[in-house]
């Protein structure tokens, strides 16, 4: 009798830590997580261009931590002190968290939305993507310098410009070509590389290891980077890319 009360007593707590384990539903992600997403997750990563106060300017990939750097005010700028920068948020548009991250974000900017406008963003937040892989970048800088530099070079750009240059490589060195470009419309998602979701007819990535890394050299000042590792990109069972 001990033993079978013990028994329900594992079942229970096992049960309960596998509730507490369950995700969040994405229309019930507050503000927080849902930047979390946008910006620091398995399918967003930020890239960080700065300028320091002797003309310098460096490019870190990274994980969202630049959200809370602050420059220095120009005036008072040491040699080496940052005095601008620009953001490229760099986003797996096609993988599902993203595009609920994207919806969850408008539904909370706009309370009053409309519910037929909340069904279609529903529609498009919960779809499977099956034909292509989408990567979107937005850019946020601090100053107009900077911003309009790289402003200029997404509505410039071309499939024929960035074709040779931009792509998309898993683990053991395969790719695939860019197969179209989108400059940046209002839709607040920015530019968008588009690639075969396939190569050899077959699924370009699988669950496992390894990583998906982008490039895009988009200019001749602005390469674009990320790396997304494939073991965290699992969403309600599939691997979501």
């Amino acid at each position: 009798m001990r033993k079978t009360a013990a028994t329900l007593v594992v079942v229970f707590f096992l049960s309960s830590a596998l509730i507490a384990q369950a995700p969040k539903p994405w229309l019930e992600w507050n503000a927080k997580e849902t930047a979390k997403i946008l910006n620091d997750s398995a399918w967003a990563q930020t890239q960080l261009e700065t300028k320091e106060a002797d003309g310098a300017s460096t490019a870190i990939t990274n994980t969202g931590s630049s959200r809370n750097m602050t420059p220095r005010d120009a005036s008072k700028d040491s040699p080496g002190a940052i005095t601008s920068y620009i953001k490229y948020y760099i986003r797996l548009l096609s993988a599902k968290p993203i595009r609920q991250a994207v919806v969850r974000k408008l539904i909370i900017d706009s309370p009053d939305m409309a519910p037929e406008r909340k069904d279609q963003l529903k529609s498009f937040a919960e779809a499977t993507s099956s034909d292509f892989i989408v990567i979107a970048v937005v850019a946020e800088a601090k100053d107009n310098a900077m911003g309009g530099e790289a402003a200029r070079a997404f509505t410039t750009a071309t499939l024929e410009s960035l074709k040779e240059t931009t792509y998309l490589e898993r683990a053991d060195g395969q790719r695939v070509a860019l197969a179209n470009f989108v400059a940046p419309i209002a839709d607040g998602l920015g530019a968008k590389f588009v690639f075969p979701r396939t190569l050899n007819n077959q699924p370009f990535l699988e669950p496992g290891k390894g990583e998906l890394k982008f490039n895009s050299q988009l200019s001749k000042k602005i390469k674009l980077e990320a790396r997304y590792k494939v073991s965290e990109m699992m969403y309600d069972g599939r691997l979501e890319y």
